[in-house]
């Protein structure tokens, strides 16, 4: 590759992350509905003709926003996971690393909710293999300390009582309320 070409390439990426930094700090500002392609352009700083360059539409930008994401979340959970040295500390950096730091998110701005309810309804097929990359790490956590039998259905639960804990009734708990359920019920799986 000429040196020319992965400039451009390099200028691309770039810009391109800019772009997505632009976009976060709009929906959390905004809101999804409320923030507009004007809002993500001049956050980013580059023109709307740029932006649509890259994105045809704010759609887009979510489920590019949703996809990095969701990277983010599961190598911090890879990661984790090879760090870990007992069950207990492997389960609870995996929770961590998906929902904490999506319960981080959800109450920095106050259109968390809306930001979650959005990224469901646009980016469903992203989310599902999201969720289905993690709970495998989950399996994988559970097996790798010796606890094969029902490895599968274990994961699934721990991960729908990790969605669970992340609320009280309508809204959101403190990081500190959820961290405090995950290690009850982690105490309690690991036993």
């Amino acid at each position: 590759m000429s040196k020319i070409a992965r400039n451009d390439n390099e200028d691309a990426v770039d810009r391109r992350s800019r772009i997505l930094d632009g976009a976060r700090a709009a929906f959390m500002r905004y809101g999804f509905e409320r923030s507009s392609m004007a809002d993500i352009a001049a956050g980013a700083g580059v023109s709307r003709t740029a932006l649509y360059h890259y994105f045809p539409g704010k759609e887009d930008v979510l489920q590019a926003v949703v996809d990095e994401l969701h990277a983010r979340h599961l190598n911090a959970a890879t990661e984790a996971l090879e760090r870990s040295e007992t069950l207990a500390s492997a389960l609870a950096a995996l929770i961590d690393a998906k929902f904490g730091r999506t319960l981080d998110l959800v109450t920095a701005s106050p259109h968390g909710v809306e930001l979650v309810d959005a990224g469901h309804r646009l980016t469903g097929p992203t989310i599902r293999d999201a969720d289905g990359s993690f709970h495998a790490l989950i399996v994988k956590a559970l097996e790798h300390h010796g606890r094969t039998e029902d490895a599968n259905a274990v994961a699934d639960t721990l991960i729908a009582a990790a969605r669970g804990l992340m609320r009280s009734g309508d809204s959101y708990v403190s990081k500190e309320k959820f961290d405090d359920r995950v290690h009850r019920i982690i105490a309690w799986t690991c036993k």
